[in-house]
Parts: C-alpha cells; structure tokens; sequence
C-alpha cells in the first residue's frame, strides 16, 4: 500500500479489519448475554406453519470457543503479517520478500547448469545437445501452452518454426 500518496487508505483499511473483529467480538459477547422471553416450554415463542416452535437454546460450547479461537487467531495474524495498511508486521514477511527469495534460491540452484552455456555463441548453443534439451524442456513448460507442442502457433500466437521474423532478427 506504499504506493498511495495520502495515510488514508491504510487506515482505512486498518479500521475496517479491527473494526470487524471487533464486531465479532461484540456479537459473540451480546448473544450470549441476551435474555430472550420464553415461555414455560423453553421456546422463544415463535411459532411456523403452525406447530413448529423455536427453542430458545444456547449455542454449543465449542461452536463459542471455535469463533473465540478464530478472532485471536485473526488478531495474531494481524500483528504478524502485514494486514493493516502500511503495517510490515513483525515478522517483517512481504510478497515481495519471499518472491526475491524463491527467485534468488531458484537461480542459486540453475546456475552451475547455465555457466557453461554463458560464454558460448548462440550458434554452439544450437548445436550443444544438452542445451537443446533443457531448451526443449523449458518450451514445453513455458511456451507450448500457446505456441503448440510443435511451436506451430494458433490464433494469436505466432508460427516459431517458419522463417518470418515479427519483430526483426534472425533464426
């Protein structure tokens, strides 16, 4: 949210978060402390089609305690984890932290396998069969889904097999 010029959308949004665990709070405490008239049945005294009455029963224990355990734990997740406005947390955990870290880890691990192919020509690299292969790999996993298994195209998605070149250069 770093991104907006004023403070008023982080607390915005701050205040809408507390301000609804709040309320959940205020329901569960309000609800359980209701007196509602009964009559001597034990019903509240509505009555349906007739002959089905409403009993005035409490709710289960541990339905209370499953939505008590569910507010502190959204209270902890807030004051770990950034979810209020410009609040980092203290964890200090960000999409883009994580994402920069997986990246780095990803490239750590591919490194020593693209070395050999970094000071090469790109006519080498064609004719490099272990180069060849894991190009052929990464098409597959990153590319196929539009270009076609056979790099042929469909609507939209250009021919990579022919010699028309879309934005200059050679094959």
């Amino acid at each position: 949210m770093s991104d907006f010029t004023s403070n008023f959308w982080s607390v915005y949004v701050a205040g809408i978060s507390l301000v609804g665990i709040m309320a959940c709070l205020l329901l569960l405490w309000f609800s359980g402390k209701a007196k509602v008239m009964t009559a001597n049945d034990n019903t509240t005294g509505h009555v349906w089609d007739g002959d089905l009455r409403e009993m005035n029963n409490p709710l289960p224990r541990w339905w209370v305690w499953l939505f008590v355990i569910t507010v502190v734990f959204a209270l902890i997740y807030l004051a770990l984890y950034p979810g209020l406005g410009n609040y980092a947390g203290k964890l200090g955990w960000s999409q883009i932290g994580q994402y920069e870290a997986e990246v780095a880890k990803g490239n750590k691990e591919v490194e020593p396998l693209y070395a050999k192919f970094n000071g090469m020509k790109p006519e080498d690299v064609a004719g490099d069969a272990q180069a060849m292969a894991i190009g052929e790999r990464l098409f597959m996993n990153n590319c196929s889904q539009c270009h076609g298994s056979d790099a042929r195209g469909s609507k939209g998605f250009p021919n990579l097999t022919d010699a028309d070149w879309l934005h200059g250069g050679s094959p």
